[in-house]
């Protein structure tokens, strides 16, 4: 009977349409392995104090998450080239994914960082201050001097404009590194695949 019928009016059930799911992106998936592992750093370094009362001696451990910003946009940029087929891919297409990875990441870290000082190091400006103000007595500054300083300071590490400073320098550092990391993992196909492609 169902096969004499037209095809517009056949039972529903015997459409097999079934959707796909789409998948995240390789370059995504590494911005918010990026992301958590700075702010896993982050929150490593507020809990030892180099935040807060021991901020003038832990200055070195930025160079963590730099190196750990390095790796991941090492892997990130492998695992994006390992995807195409043959894995090649040229320098151009390794900086922009870098780029990416670090953009996304960095839209992630802003609203982390606005939170984190709001919320978990409040007083991050006073620390900072403290720090700070033993240098510029060591400098030699004047009283007057280190008063203005300070008003500086305190607008500097306002949570909106720190966390608005923070993603400047993070596009900059990421750009560079995307740069140089594209140079040893770019991996061009051979001239005969050009020229089909093209």
């Amino acid at each position: 009977y169902l096969a004499g019928m037209p095809p517009v009016i056949r039972p529903l059930r015997f459409c097999r349409y079934r959707p796909k799911v789409p998948r995240m992106s390789t370059t995504l998936l590494y911005a918010l392995v990026m992301a958590v592992a700075q702010i896993v750093v982050n929150l490593i370094s507020f809990f030892l104090g180099y935040q807060t009362d021991k901020m003038s001696s832990g200055g070195w451990f930025g160079f963590v998450q730099l190196a750990v910003s390095i790796l991941i946009l090492a892997l990130g940029i492998k695992a994006v080239r390992d995807e195409q087929e043959g894995k090649y891919i040229t320098y151009g297409k390794g900086v922009a994914t870098g780029v990416l990875i670090v953009l996304y990441s960095t839209i992630i870290g802003v609203i982390y960082s606005y939170i984190h000082l709001t919320y978990i190091n409040p007083n991050f400006p006073d620390y900072f201050v403290e720090a700070s103000r033993a240098k510029w007595v060591a400098a030699g500054m004047s009283e007057s001097a280190m008063e203005n300083a300070e008003k500086g300071v305190r607008w500097f590490t306002r949570p909106l404009v720190w966390s608005a400073f923070g993603a400047i320098m993070s596009l900059v550092f990421g750009t560079v590194i995307s740069l140089l990391i594209a140079i040893f993992l770019k991996r061009n196909p051979p001239e005969g695949d050009r020229l089909v492609s093209a």
